[in-house]
């Protein structure tokens, strides 16, 4: 069973983690690059119109979500996302600010400009920031929710990380189906729409939640300051940079911790190092879309959670000293 720390874990790195149309080509044009393809996925899902319904599947968990987007040049942009199954759980952006409003834990507004549930903020972004890690091969056509769909892989270079297999319309340039894969090709995450309607005007919903109250913005979380303890990340995968290192607090169960965040653009992972005390357990492995590592270093637990195989983050917690 995992413990309340653990819970409050993977709670926190959801926080830290934390979201173009254009005509399809004639058979006389050049054909169009994986790159090509990626860029246009990026702007349909950061300038379109859109309602849709998707299912995300990850682990032994299938969510139905609703998912719509309206840029207004009165209202500006606005993004909802709500999940159709258990408690009320709704997740809106209003430009840069993204706000959490769960029935069953305390609402939370966070600074980003994309809401990354379901696809990770690097996707609504041009490739080249991930072209030092990852590459982008073209695969052949394909039907997914009736339309005409361009198959592309992302690819690590390494080979030592998860990679990506999307089907992008070839109308508008929204992703219509996702597949996250390890490194031996067994899937670790989905996610397909079962409905899409992309509309001229923004969905008339979101010009009114656009002036909703945000609940309480936590602060910037991804800066540098003072830690806590002498231990601390010794090595990172090639790509990754440390994007923040700072002491805080866990959401859920208060338990003091310093918190290194490493992103290579497209994964991110978490280093949490926390004094042992009565209770915590220790040596913890769970791999999935999200792995959580933990293990025990003299007096602390190190406790390494994000998306990165299993293997990475074992040798990344035993690097920590």
């Amino acid at each position: 069973m995992i413990t309340r720390l653990y819970r409050s874990i993977l709670c926190g790195a959801v926080l830290f983690a934390s979201t173009f149309s254009v005509s399809a080509q004639q058979t006389n044009e050049p054909a169009e690059s994986g790159a090509d393809w990626f860029n246009r996925m990026a702007e349909a899902l950061t300038e379109l119109n859109f309602e849709a319904s998707l299912v995300h599947v990850h682990g032994d968990q299938i969510e139905p979500y609703q998912w719509l987007q309206g840029n207004d040049p009165e209202t500006g942009s606005t993004e909802l996302l709500i999940q159709m199954n258990g408690p009320d759980f709704r997740i809106l952006r209003v430009d840069n600010k993204v706000a959490h409003f769960n029935t069953s834990s305390s609402n939370y507004a966070l600074e980003s400009d994309t809401i990354t549930a379901i696809f990770p903020a690097a996707f609504s972004q041009p490739f080249e920031g991930l072209s030092h890690s990852y590459q982008v091969m073209v695969g052949g056509g394909a039907r997914v929710l009736g339309r005409n769909a361009q198959h592309i892989r992302i690819l690590s270079r390494d080979n030592q990380r998860y990679s990506y297999a999307l089907w992008i319309d070839r109308k508008n340039g929204m992703p219509l189906k996702m597949i996250m894969m390890n490194q031996s090709g067994d899937v670790v995450e989905q996610m397909q729409l079962t409905s899409l309607s992309v509309r001229d005007t923004a969905p008339e919903i979101t010009k009114e939640i656009s002036n909703i109250e945000m609940p309480p913005l936590l602060k910037d979380l991804r800066v540098q300051s003072a830690i806590n303890y002498s231990v601390g990340p010794r090595w990172a995968p090639r790509g990754f940079k440390l994007l923040s290192q700072q002491s805080h607090t866990l959401v859920v169960d208060a338990t003091p911790v310093d918190h290194y965040l490493f992103s290579d653009g497209l994964a991110e992972y978490s280093v949490y190092v926390a004094e042992l005390t009565e209770g915590m357990e220790t040596d913890l492995a769970l791999s999935s879309s999200h792995t959580l590592f933990s293990k025990r270093y003299n007096n602390f637990l190190v406790t390494v959670v994000g998306q990165v195989p299993l293997t990475m983050a074992q040798r990344i917690a035993a690097e920590v000293k």
